[in-house]
Parts: C-alpha cells; sequence; structure tokens
C-alpha cells in the first residue's frame, strides 16, 4: 500500500489466512479431510538501545557553519550500564543547493549505521518541520560510541535551534526517535540512561510519551519519575518536538493547529464520486468472475472474500454518508482484493484438474509476470506523455509515478520468491505440501495484486490530475528535490535494518533476509520496500535520464519511500506487538500513537490550507485526510496506516507548497542563524 493513494491492502491476520489456505489446498489437491490450527502469541514490539558499530569519518568541511553542542543518553546493552556522548551540529548553505550530511567521529566505530540513519533523519525532518529550502550541508561531529535512533529527537531539537538561533538550556537533554511530523517514538534503555544522565550531571531529562514505566535490562519495570526523584533529577514525558523543544531551549516552538476539516470542493467531490463508482464496479465484476470458479476452490479463499466483501460495504456506506475520499479508499482495497482473488484462484485451479502436479503447472503460471509487466510499462509511457501545468498537475502525476513503482515491486519480489520456491521444489527440498503452498500463496496473490494496482493507479491519476492549482515555480531544481528524499528514504531503511531487522533475526536464529520475507507475507509495504532500491534503477533506465517527467519520476520514488521507511521504523522498532506470524496485534505504547494520528492530522490540514491559499486543491491531500481519519479508529494495523497516509499527505502538500515557491519558513521571532 502507497501512502499517497487514499485505498491500499489491509493485510492484518494475513500469515493465519495463508496457512489455512495452504492447508486447504493440499487438501483439495489429495481428495482429503484436515484442519489446521494458528495462534496468536504475542512475541515482539518495543524498542532496543543503542550498541556500538562503525562509520567512516567525512573529510569535507562546510564553509563558515554555525553550530550547535548536545549531549546524548546511550545504553550499552553489552555491559548493561548507560552512558553519555556529545554530537556538535553545524549547517552552512550548500554552494551548489545540494543537500549533505556528513559525519567525523574521535572513535574507531564511533557513529553505527543506525545513528548515521538517525542524523540524515533529523536533518530532513527539521527542514521540514520549519519549512525550509530543501538543501543544505550538515554536519556531525561526535564523541563517543553511539548506534540507534534514540537521538533522533534530540538532534531535530538541536538543528531547529540552531535554525532558528536559540541555545540549548543547560542541564537538560532527552532520549527518543522521531518521524516525519514530529511525534517523538519510545527507545530502550531509559533507567540505565537516567543514572548515566545522573552521573553527568544532568538535572532534568525528557523521555518519550507513555513511557514512565520502563523495563530496565533485567526486565524489571522501573518507575523513572520516581527513580528520578531520588537521583534529584526531573523526568518529564514528552509527546512531541513542540513540547520538547519548550523544555530544551525555554523558546516555544509554534505547533499546528486544527480549525476544520479539510473537505473535498464540490468539483472534486463529484469526480472522486463518479471513481468510486466505477471501482465498486470494478469488485462487483471481479466477485461475479470469481463466483464462477468452482465451489472448491471458492470455499478456500473464503477468508480473503469476506474481507474485500467488508471493505466494498464499508465503501457503500461511506459514500451514502457523504464522505467520498473514504469510499475510494475502501472501494480501492475491495477492488484490488477480489481481482487478485479471481486471478490467484483461477491460477490455482489445476489443483482441481490435476492433483498434486498441478502445483507444476502453478508455478510456471505464476512466474509469467510478462503480462503484468506490459501493463507496468504502458502506464510509465502513459506517464511520460503528461506535462503538468499546476502543482495540482504535480500532485496527480507524483502520487501514480510512486504506486506504479509500487506495483513494479510486487511483481518483482513475487517473482524472486516463486523462482526460489521452484528451485526448491525442484531440488526435492519440500517434503511436506503443506508448507510449500503456505510459501506459494502469498508471492503468488502479490503478482496478481500487482496487476490491480495498475488500474488503482490509472484512477488515482484520474483524481489529481488537472484540478485547480497554483504555478509551479520554474527556478526550482526538481532533481535535487527528489534526490533529497531518496536519500531520506534510503536512511529510514537503514535504521529500519539495523534496529529492528539484525536484532530480531539474530533473536529467532534467522538471516535477515529471511526475516524480511516472513515480515513481507503480512506487511506489503515491506515487500515494497526491500524491492523497492533495487528496481529503482531500472525503471529509471526505461524513463531515460533527462527525458521529460524523468525527476517528477525519482520524486514520486523518494517521497513515497521516505514516508513508507520512516513507518516501518516507527512500526517495528518503536511500537507494534507482534504475533508469531509477524501481524501487528497491538501496541506497546498507546499514547504514541494517540500522538502521532493527533499531530499528523494537525500537520496535513494546516498544509492543506495554505496550498489552498495559493489557489491549488490537493485532493488526494485531501483524501489521505479523510482515509486516515477513518482508519485511526481502526485496528492497531489500521491505526499504524493511519499515521502513513497522514504523514504522506503532509510531506507531499510541503513538498508542493516547496516547489510553489511558497513554502513556509517557521522561524518564530528568533532570528535565523548565519
Amino acid at each position: 500500500m502507497s501512502y499517497f493513494l487514499p485505498g491500499g491492502i489491509d493485510t492484518g491476520g494475513l500469515g493465519v489466512r495463508v496457512r489455512s489456505i495452504a492447508a486447504a489446498a493440499v487438501c483439495l489437491a489429495v481428495v482429503a479431510s484436515c484442519s489446521s490450527s494458528d495462534q496468536n502469541d504475542p512475541v515482539g514490539g518495543g524498542s532496543g538501545g543503542p550498541t556500538p558499530s562503525g562509520t567512516a569519518p567525512a573529510e569535507t568541511e562546510p564553509a563558515e557553519p554555525s553550530s550547535l553542542t548536545i549531549t546524548w543518553l546511550a545504553f550499552n546493552e553489552g555491559t548493561g550500564e548507560g552512558t553519555t556522548g556529545e554530537t556538535t551540529l553545524s549547517r552552512a548553505d550548500a554552494a551548489d543547493g545540494d543537500f549533505r550530511v556528513e559525519f567525523s567521529a574521535n572513535e574507531v566505530d564511533g557513529i553505527g549505521a543506525a545513528s548515521q540513519a538517525g542524523a540524515w533523519n533529523a536533518s530532513i525532518i527539521s527542514t521540514l518541520l520549519l519549512g525550509q529550502p530543501l538543501e543544505g550541508e550538515f554536519r556531525f561531529e561526535t564523541s563517543g560510541r553511539v548506534d540507534g535512533p534514540s537521538a533522533g529527537a534530540l538532534t531535530t531539537a538541536g538543528l531547529i535551534a540552531l535554525a532558528r538561533g536559540d541555545e540549548f538550556l543547560d542541564g537538560v537533554t532527552m532520549t527518543g526517535t522521531i518521524n516525519a511530523t514530529g511525534t517523538i517514538g519510545p527507545v530502550g534503555g531509559i533507567p540505565e540512561k537516567l543514572t548515566g544522565a545522573s552521573e553527568a550531571g544532568f538535572d532534568t531529562i525528557l523521555i518519550p510519551l507513555g513511557q514512565r514505566n520502563a523495563p530496565d535490562h533485567e526486565g524489571a519495570t522501573v518507575d523513572v519519575v520516581r527513580e528520578g526523584e531520588r537521583l534529584g533529577v526531573e523526568v518529564i514525558e514528552v509527546g512531541d518536538i513542540y513540547e520538547a523543544y519548550q523544555h530544551l531551549t525555554g523558546e516555544q516552538l509554534d505547533a499546528p493547529s486544527l480549525d476544520t476539516d479539510p473537505r473535498l470542493d464540490n468539483a472534486s467531490y463529484d469526480k472522486v464520486a463518479a471513481q468510486v463508482n466505477a471501482t465498486l464496479g470494478r469488485y462487483d465484476s471481479a466477485l461475479s468472475q470469481f463466483n464462477g470458479l468452482a465451489p472448491e476452490m471458492t470455499s478456500v479463499l473464503t477468508s480473503f472474500t469476506d474481507v474485500a466483501a467488508t471493505a466494498a460495504a464499508r465503501a457503500r456506506d461511506l459514500q451514502q454518508q457523504g464522505l467520498q475520499a473514504g469510499a475510494f479508499n475502501s472501494a480501492t482495497q475491495a477492488a484490488a482484493l477480489m481481482e487478485m482473488l479471481y486471478a490467484g484462484g483461477n491460477l490455482m485451479t489445476p489443483l482441481l484438474t490435476q492433483g498434486l502436479p498441478g502445483i507444476e503447472t502453478i508455478v510456471t503460471q505464476a512466474l509469467d509476470i510478462a503480462p503484468a509487466e506490459t501493463k507496468v510499462f504502458a502506464l510509465l509511457d502513459q506517464l511520460s506523455t503528461y506535462t503538468p501545468q499546476t502543482l495540482a498537475d504535480v500532485e496527480g502525476l507524483v502520487n501514480a509515478y510512486a504506486l506504479t513503482f509500487d506495483a513494479y515491486s510486487l511483481l518483482i519480489f513475487a517473482q524472486q520468491r516463486l523462482t526460489v520456491i521452484q528451485e526448491t521444489y525442484e531440488a526435492g527440498g519440500y517434503t511436506d505440501l503443506e508448507l510449500m503452498f503456505t510459501d506459494l500463496v502469498m508471492p503468488m496473490l502479490y503478482a496478481e495484486l500487482a496487476e490491480a494496482q495498475v488500474t488503482s493507479t490509472q484512477a488515482l491519476f484520474e483524481l489529481g490530475r488537472d484540478n485547480p492549482g497554483g504555478p509551479i515555480d520554474s527556478d526550482v531544481e526538481l532533481a535535487q528535490v527528489g534526490d533529497f528524499f531518496r536519500r531520506g528514504a534510503d536512511a529510514n531503511f537503514a535504521a529500519f535494518t539495523e534496529a529492528f531487522v539484525t536484532p530480531q533475526a539474530e533473536a529467532q536464529g534467522m538471516s535477515n533476509d529471511a526475516l524480511l520475507n516472513a515480515l513481507a507475507n503480512v506487511d506489503l509495504n515491506v515487500a515494497a520496500a526491500i524491492t523497492q532500491a533495487n528496481i529503482q534503477p531500472a525503471i529509471a533506465a526505461y524513463i531515460g535520464e533527462g527525458e521529460p517527467n524523468a525527476d517528477y519520476a525519482t520524486l514520486g520514488y523518494g517521497l513515497n519511500n521516505f514516508v513508507r521507511n520512516q513507518l516501518l521504523v516507527d512500526k517495528y522498532y518503536n511500537n507494534a506487538v507482534l504475533d508469531e506470524a509477524f501481524n501487528v496485534v497491538d501496541f506497546t505504547w498507546d499514547a504514541v500513537i494517540a500522538r502521532a494520528t493527533d499531530l499528523g492530522r494537525q500537520h496535513l490540514a494546516t498544509e492543506v490550507d495554505l496550498l489552498r491559499e495559493h489557489d491549488t486543491e490537493p485532493v488526494i491531500s485531501i483524501g489521505n485526510y479523510e482515509a486516515a481519519s477513518l482508519l485511526r479508529a481502526g485496528t492497531p494495523a489500521e491505526q499504524f496506516d493511519a499515521v502513513g497516509f497522514y504523514n504522506g499527505g503532509f510531506v507531499t502538500s510541503r513538498v508542493l507548497a516547496y516547489l510553489g515557491g511558497f513554502q513556509r519558513v517557521d522561524l518564530g521571532e528568533a532570528e535565523a542563524a548565519p
């Protein structure tokens, strides 16, 4: 699912459904009666503290930077102790208008990969939150060893203070991650960090909201506020960068406010309503085709068809209420699921006609991605012929490119997984056919879903283009904007890998690739993320450097993956409780998800108002807002999706303002540092 598309696929509980389908499919093939059972015991969630890793010092000095030194808190899992270290932040204007992040350390392996990713993220987020130009040279000179994203919020606050000309107060520091709208996320090792901060002479420590009762390295719960009182340290919970900034600097950083909910204007309302009807027509057509399959096959896929039917019913209910953008979200989910299920059920029919030998036929047919690939590249050709005239056109085009990348990523991910399954089968590696089907069903369905995604992308492109919009600033270097977010996407995926994937894989005795594939079976965003970086050069080569809209394609890729990959960190490292199949079943910190949705909502509404003040109707961003406002009351997985929709809409809207030349530079009453 993309966070630009007001419509996605609910994959909650997918692992359970896949195992049930696998068992039922094998039963069909051997004409036997059998059953399977599943468990949903929570096995994950929460956070791990930073541990030492490595970096290479940077060599290039930016010209005449201003600087500010922060003291961060760390937890060494090896010793069980809390420590502190210092990083001097500096920023200078880039002579060529580029965006650079450089590192220097006084220890070998002083700055680990996750901390470097966190610094990249803080540089980008501070720039976005202030509405500053998407350029500059950022430098981080670190004393000590640190790894992990837990200094993200402190670093972001430091960079904002640097831009505003503010100073940090003596004796105050903090720990916590940061997300795109300024929410502060949970971290590990807080009791130990508190002790380390006390020993270093700090009298005030800020911690993420909801983490007053935090586990120490031995698993015992510690009331860190009371423990702080014992140590002579005031411990304060903060939910976002705006609260934290007040405590760190004594200055106010104005948070966005929500006056009214943005709604579609009448013309956009009619446009979206027509697409809702067309998309529900897709669902009805696919359902009719699906019902024409053999009853033995339709019964196998009942659990999925129930999800699609629920989404379709919800779309019709929302349509009746006049919530057309939310209806489009649900209708797209219903249509894509049902098209996927019809194609998948049709593909599995050889099980009924050939029995177990039909497995070979299924794999061979599933590996033939040429028809879907043709549709992907035909859509890319269509997008290349479109010339955006306004900011609204840019919104439609960039989102269409983002979703086309998603479709192709799912297709290639499915092909790679199916190839491995085929090779394992041919080598005699499967002794259990149910296990083989457990591996086979998900990539097979993903391949079919990719084709349905192309149709959904065309619908979204029609919604986003040719709406009222302000002019595009010809002075903006579009290629640099795309690179800005591409680098942020890479940084976020590195943080996800270092902070969550590697420690989880080690804990479960798996390789990183095996863990990522397990996550990808239940989370489309993981499947897309682990493939996109590899397929982006191929699509870029197909479009052609310097060709019309090539820079918009890069921007679509960068924006989509920046938001997606950061949500992977926010979800898996920070706050998700997972069952044995890696489905999200709960939150570790309920207050954090509530603050993330509230702040994301406020940010997106503020940006929509700004665009409308400049004669731009951001239909897709408003759709994100409406979809997120509905999802935020749903299951834990849906609430994470709501954060993604809000964040995606906010970041996209902020970029549109930048491309229009009217981005908001929020430096408060303080003067910008030279």
